[in-house]
């Protein structure tokens, strides 16, 4: 058994495949993060533009959502795959 403790950013010690994926997914997940934050999300801030009913604010907030929900699903997929 291996007791000593990692130095650095450590995602796991399976491939360098999911070391780079993991990378990706994590750039994908600040890059929208940012999207909800100061100065995109001010663009879009505005009521008056309406989607089925919502604000555009808010359905940019809910847009972010599901695609990082949508990012984190596909790197969990292939991390399965890789797997079995």
């Amino acid at each position: 058994m291996n007791n000593e403790i990692p130095k650095g950013l450590v995602f796991s010690t399976k491939s360098p495949q999911r070391k780079k994926r993991a990378l990706v997914l994590i750039t994908v997940l600040c890059i929208l993060q940012v999207c909800l934050i100061w100065p995109i999300y001010p663009l879009f801030a505005s009521p008056t533009p309406q989607i089925l009913g919502f604000p555009l604010s808010f359905v940019w907030v809910i847009l972010i959502l599901v695609l990082a929900f949508i990012s984190v699903f596909k790197f969990f997929r292939k991390d399965i795959v890789e797997e079995s």
